[in-house]
């Protein structure tokens, strides 16, 4: 099996018809319809069946798939660790982020990290752990930082806590309930559910809150993207649930005022993951390590926000962990939200 057809695999499945395969790759058509019945032989499976548009992957293409898309994802690591190695400072870093972490922990981490590295291209996926875990297992993201479920396999993830995330009930400044001191005073109240809860369901945030002392909350908006809540807020009375580090983002906190209230709910560890098995770029490595900096500047504003157990961090799992060799400014100081 060679390279050139598992390139030619990829770019039909990508493309979905051989000629625009052709295109992509610079190659004549024929040479991919060849390399893909070569591959298609050595494997006594067919990988492609014709339609009417194209070509659709089979279920055994998929399942071929997603390992030639974790073989070229290393391929280019390698090529990518060895061009910066050699003092380049090119190459791709893919991440995976909390919709609360692309938008506190990532401006500051990319503004230090373009530093060393200002012909880098970076690709941020805003998603849920959940959502990306099977991409970060494969290679096609290098870390996630977020919150993860506490059930996670940690056999092939190493996971290296930061900071809790302590969660405000959250409300447009001058509504009607900032004065609220208790949960019971907002059993009127409508509320959006929120990405950033574990699992993200409705039943998750619901428990949430009638462990808090709020049965029956009335969920009339569920949230899909971080930045959905803003405007949603803004414009109404409803509430919800949001990390207080998001009023640390200048729109955020024009326009959100954290409740009052004598109940304090439960805060989220914000995490970094990566695989067990395979190290990270240099160029990642460091974009690692500004995330990392940044989250430890949180967690020493607060002490509350640093968690109680870090185990991988102390055992010095994460090579670099100081950073800050790249002569970047200063961090600005976290305000106390």
């Amino acid at each position: 099996m060679k390279l050139s057809q598992l390139q030619a695999v990829l770019a039909v499945a990508e493309c979905g018809s051989l000629r625009a395969a052709g295109r992509h790759l610079k190659i004549a058509q024929p040479a991919i319809t060849r390399s893909i019945r070569e591959i298609e032989r050595e494997l006594g499976v067919s990988l492609f069946e014709r339609t009417a548009k194209g070509v659709r992957v089979t279920p055994i293409g998929a399942a071929f798939l997603r390992r030639a898309e974790a073989i070229r994802a290393e391929l280019q690591r390698a090529t990518d660790e060895i061009e910066q190695l050699k003092g380049r400072t090119s190459g791709q870093v893919s991440l995976g982020l909390s919709g609360p972490a692309s938008i506190v922990l990532l401006p500051r981490a990319v503004q230090a990290f373009r530093k060393r590295f200002p012909d880098a291209v970076i690709k941020v996926i805003e998603a849920m752990f959940q959502s990306v875990e099977q991409d970060l297992l494969d290679g096609r993201i290098d870390f996630y930082v977020g919150p993860i479920d506490p059930n996670v396999s940690r056999i092939r993830l190493m996971v290296e806590e930061l900071y809790v995330n302590q969660r405000r009930v959250m409300a447009r400044k001058g509504h009607p309930l900032l004065n609220a001191r208790r949960l019971s005073e907002l059993k009127d109240a409508k509320w959006l559910r929120p990405t950033h809860i574990a699992r993200n369901t409705e039943a998750d945030f619901s428990a949430m809150l009638a462990d808090l002392g709020l049965p029956n909350a009335n969920i009339v908006v569920h949230g899909s993207a971080t930045l959905t809540t803003l405007p949603l807020i803004a414009a109404s009375d409803l509430l919800t649930v949001l990390p207080e580090t998001m009023l640390e983002f200048a729109p955020f906190a024009e326009i959100l005022e954290p409740l009052k209230l004598e109940e304090q709910i439960p805060g989220v560890t914000t995490s970094i993951v990566r695989r067990h098995d395979m190290p990270l770029t240099p160029m990642a490595e460091h974009l690692c390590d500004q995330v990392r900096r940044i989250g430890q500047s949180f967690a020493e504003a607060k002490p509350g926000r640093m968690p109680r157990k870090r185990e991988a961090a102390q055992r010095g799992v994460f090579a670099g962990a100081a950073g800050g060799e790249d002569g970047a400014r200063p961090l600005p100081a976290v305000r106390d939200a």
